[in-house]
Order: C-alpha cells, then structure tokens, then sequence
C-alpha cells in the first residue's frame, strides 16, 4: 500500500505489521511519486530501523521504579506522562526529513487519562507530526480519539470462520455474493430507505454467506480506501473508514452467535447514524 505524497493524515491506528510502512511513507521525500518509494536515503534509514525522525514509544521499553520493591520493571500501559512527553517532543522540528512520525506500540493499553490527552493533541496537532498507534484492538480506543485517526488493520481478518474467508476467495465464481456486496458499497452513498431495503435482504441469508458477505464487502471497503488516498474527498475517506469499522464489529458479532438478523440491523443502525455525521 502506498500513499500519494500530499495526501497523508495526521494520525492512523494500525498494527504492527503496517506501522513501519506509514512511517516510512511520512518521512520519504518523493514528491511526484506514491510513498514510500523505497528508494529515497529516507527509506532507506526507515527500512533499517536508523531514521531519526521516526520515534518508536514501546512501553516493553520504558522502566519505571517499582514502588514496593525499589526494582526497575517495564510500564504496563501508556501513561500521560508518555503523551505528555510525545507532545512536547513533537513541536521540535524534525531532523532529516520535512515530517516526523511517532509510533506508539500497544497503543490499546492507553488509560483515560492517557487518551484524552491524546485527543487533545490530535485537536491541534503540529503540522510536521503524524501519530500512528499501533495496536491489536481498535476497540479500546475512546470513540473520539478513534473518529480522528485514519483506521486501517490488516491482520483482522485471521479472526473470521475459515470457510468464509475461503467462499470470499472464490467470490469470482459465486455471482449473488458479488451482487451483495456490489449493492452495499452502493448504500454508502444512498439514502436510508434503500439501506433498509437492503438490510432485509441481507438478514435472510444463510450464515456461512453472510460471514463470507463481511469479509469480502471488508476487502473491498478497504481496497476502495486505498484508491481514496489521492483524492479531494475528505468525506468520502471518512465514510469507508467507519463503514469497515462497522464491518469488523459485526464479523466479531456473527463469530459470537449473534443472530443474523441482529448483525444486519448493527449494520443498518450503525450505517444510519453513520450518515448524521455527513448531512
């Protein structure tokens, strides 16, 4: 995946197979070319881990002093003080590169106190500064903090039935999932009435093809992300954003038993709600 050059966003929650890519795409000096390049002296340091506009906060790395025992031992969470420290070190201008990119690793394990400061700084944050949170569950974020960062996991779907991922694979050959999942990309930018149309169609059928439905109408939502990159449309990045986020929710709904019935209203009331935010 790459980015084009003018088009990057502020803040991005990830996981860890995808944070170095994004950070090597904020530092990469291509201009006229998608990012990263791989090419450039700035991906060439990132690749090797030497770039020193690229700030990694690993909390397995940071000692703090037992209280109890008076011995050093690895922090447990994201505290405030490391936000705070991010903040302030976050207005220095960078070294090499025009950006800098700051990495915080088990970003999930942010307290509240820790998140709202977070949010704080992603209110007003330095226009030379990209944070990518990288973590395994998108789910421990607050909503507010969520809703400003670009949201894009690319291990999740391990998390679906086989068979599913298995029926989505084979999707050329299976043309009524293609055509579920033609008509919902299509509701994204619909009206509500044909959303709930939709949903009613969706809630009868069986279990195995709606779990394949989640996984291949994710793909593309994300493929469709990825295209959007380039674009003007802040709205429209917006919209797939939340749309997979809704997606992923229901995928964990249908793995717990949920009834299928259930997982389409998710769908419809989440997608509904959705649309207030761009009316």
């Amino acid at each position: 995946m790459s980015f084009d050059s003018e088009r990057l966003s502020h803040a991005y929650v990830t996981d860890d197979s995808f944070a170095n890519t994004l950070a090597m795409a904020v530092v990469c000096n291509a201009r006229d070319a998608a990012r990263p390049c791989n090419r450039c002296s700035h991906c060439d340091k990132a690749s090797r881990q030497i770039h020193p506009d690229i700030i990694v906060i690993d909390k397995d790395k940071i000692m703090e002093i037992d209280k109890d025992t008076g011995e050093k031992k690895a922090k447990l969470i994201i505290s405030v003080d490391i936000i705070r420290w991010i903040k302030k070190d976050a207005y220095v201008v960078p070294n090499d590169s025009n950006q800098k990119a700051y990495i915080v690793k088990d970003a999930d394990t942010m307290n509240a106190s820790a998140q709202n400061a977070f949010l704080k700084m992603l209110e007003e944050p330095p226009s030379h500064a990209v944070f990518i949170l990288s973590l395994d569950n998108p789910a421990a974020l607050l909503r507010t903090v969520r809703s400003r960062c670009v949201e894009i996991m690319t291990k999740r779907d391990t998390e679906y039935d086989a068979n599913a991922l298995a029926m989505a694979d084979d999707s050329d050959d299976d043309s009524e999932l293609n055509e579920l999942v033609d008509e919902f990309i299509s509701t994204l930018s619909d009206d509500n009435v044909k959303l709930i149309k939709y949903m009613f169609r969706l809630e009868k059928i069986d279990r195995p093809t709606f779990s394949a439905f989640l996984v291949l109408a994710r793909k593309r939502v994300i493929l469709s992300l990825r295209e959007c990159f380039g674009e003007d449309s802040y709205v429209a990045q917006k919209k797939l954003v939340l749309a997979e986020s809704v997606l992923l929710k229901a995928g964990d709904m249908l793995n717990l038993n949920v009834n299928g019935g259930h997982v389409a209203g998710f769908i419809c009331a989440s997608l509904i709600e959705m649309g207030k935010d761009f009316d």
